[in-house]
């Protein structure tokens, strides 16, 4: 039995102690097992002959070994026709190397790892050091060193992404093999506690074409990485569509702008955005009006992204210069939603865009833009431009709109972006460097929330708990305290939690505390042990 301990679509587990099984995977499985003898199931066989097979094998799928409870996936490429068993510590799915290359693999092991629980492994017999981390990306948890005894027979090296002839003795071939295996499975680890794993599977899919196929074909599951990561994610050219992308997509795509007077601002090497030098310089121009203005970073792969919403995204990614066309639509498509959403508010929108000539090239807009740079929107004579146009706007318009009734705006834009509602009420105070949300109540000061530095999000106490009510929620059946909450006594959860979602704890309908997600609300559903939330905060 497995319990999770770190998530990044793939994920890190510790083996359950009482078993010979003693370390975390993935890794290499070392129990000495030998399964049963069952027919082959061929990869394209019809689907009544693997009926068939599938029926005459079924008594034997299932053994024991050392305590451990077994279940050979033995299916073709018919996953339907497996009976899946509930109990089981270990999913051994066979035949791998006819399917890792084939889409119907997608149709195996990622419905598998989804209807199992979380404390059940999933074990890949012979895999390829450079399919070890595509595998873990889907969600297996085991190998083994066949593949490293087979090759070093036919007088193959393994390497990180492919395969060497070689002509060294057999035994030292297959020690190499086994040796490069670990290695890839301490990186996987690695890449995962790093929050790197996709960027892992970039590298070594690249060099096969079909290996490369399933991982764009892949729809990980969002709830298996958190909306924000600590580290820097590294995107390369083609990666429009990465699952941070996604996420950050799904909260973001209904955010409200505060201000009619829209500034399209390019994005910058240095994040938060802000911090940047170039950033600071549009901030200082922009400042030197009263009236509040939306700031919106034109950026791939994200897009857009409101002033506000900068800390929750955090990359790298080639600059050339030039834009793919896929780049051109996605980032037009989102800021015409964006141009939409503002249109519905307000009576008039003005678009001030103050971007380089490369940007300025790709925008599909129907509506009339004011350019203020001269090409280079960090020259003086663009910052000049800029405050110009703005004092004239400043001066037209009179929306009554104060840049502290802006602030509160934009956390409770955060709030929603990262709860799916708003819970911060309009007399909340903002005070310290290191933000923090207080009410007051009579003579009674309460805080609510602080801003985690690392990524941008709220904290909550128990009391902005309570105003966030039913929204990321994990239901109980005990009066709980602050530490960990474990499976058994975990009742419900919200399928919308994702790992380290901050979350709402339940006992009918009442709020005890809050504290953080350490694994999907789906996966706490199908868990059996382990801990589910770190409860920060009772009431």
């Amino acid at each position: 039995m497995l319990e999770p301990v770190c998530y990044d679509i793939g994920r890190i587990c510790k083996e359950k102690s009482d078993t010979s099984l003693k370390e975390l995977t993935p890794k290499v499985i070392d129990v000495d097992f030998k399964m049963p003898f069952t027919l082959k199931v061929p990869f394209d066989c019809p689907k009544e002959i693997s009926e068939e097979l599938v029926n005459l094998n079924h008594k034997n799928f299932i053994f024991e070994k050392d305590g451990i409870k077994f279940q050979i996936i033995n299916c073709g490429k018919y996953f339907e026709l497996m009976d899946i068993e509930k109990n089981i510590d270990i999913y051994i799915v066979s035949d791998i190397t006819r399917m890792i290359k084939r889409k119907e693999i997608l149709e195996i092991i990622p419905k598998l790892r989804k209807e199992v629980s979380p404390n059940s492994g999933i074990c890949v017999p012979g895999a390829l050091p450079f399919e070890i981390p595509l595998l873990v990306y889907m969600g297996v948890d085991y190998f083994d060193y066949t593949s490293a005894t087979y090759y070093a027979s036919l007088g193959y090296k393994f390497s990180k992404n492919r395969l060497i002839n070689s002509n060294e003795d057999f035994e030292i071939l297959k020690k190499y093999n086994e040796s490069i295996i670990a290695q890839v499975l301490d990186e996987v680890k690695f890449c995962i506690e790093e929050g790197s794993l996709r960027n892992l599977v970039v590298e070594t899919t690249i060099s096969d074409p079909y290996l490369r196929s399933n991982y764009r074909r892949f729809k990980p599951e969002l709830t298996n990485m958190p909306i924000s990561k600590v580290n820097k994610i590294i995107v390369t050219i083609d990666e429009t569509k990465i699952p941070e992308v996604q996420k950050y997509i799904e909260r973001a795509e209904n955010y409200e702008p505060y201000s009619n007077v829209i500034v399209l601002l390019p994005c910058s090497s240095k994040k938060p955005y802000s911090y940047s030098k170039s950033h600071q310089l549009f901030i200082n121009s922009i400042n030197t009006v009263k009236m509040p203005v939306e700031e919106l970073v034109l950026t791939s792969p994200y897009g857009i992204v409101p002033r506000s919403l900068e800390r929750t995204v955090d990359y790298d990614i080639p600059v050339t210069g030039e834009w793919s066309f896929e780049e051109m639509e996605f980032i037009n498509k989102h800021l015409k939603n964006y141009i939409k959403t503002a249109k519905s508010k307000f009576e008039e929108v003005k678009i001030i865009a103050h971007l380089p000539k490369h940007y300025l090239e790709i925008l599909d807009i129907e509506d009339e833009m004011i350019i203020t740079s001269d090409g280079n929107p960090t020259s003086d004579t663009s910052l000049s431009n800029l405050r110009k146009v703005l004092k004239e706007l400043d001066e037209r318009f009179n929306l009554n709109l104060s840049r502290h009734e802006q602030r509160i705006h934009n956390y409770k834009e955060l709030a929603k972006f990262q709860f799916g509602k708003n819970f911060l009420p309009n007399n909340v105070t903002i005070k310290g460097r290191h933000v923090k949300f207080f009410i007051k109540e009579g003579n009674k000061i309460t805080q609510l929330a602080s801003i985690n530095e690392n990524n941008g999000l709220f904290v909550l106490t128990s009391q902005g708990g309570e105003l966030l009510g039913k929204q990321r929620w994990v239901e109980v059946n005990f009066d709980v305290k602050k530490g960990s909450l474990f499976a058994p006594g975990f009742k419900d959860a919200d399928d919308s939690i994702s790992v380290n979602d901050e979350v709402v704890i339940l006992k009918d309908n009442k709020v005890l505390g809050v504290g953080r997600a350490l694994m999907s609300g789906s996966e706490m559903k199908k868990a059996k042990h382990g801990v589910l939330v770190n409860i920060r905060h009772v009431i």
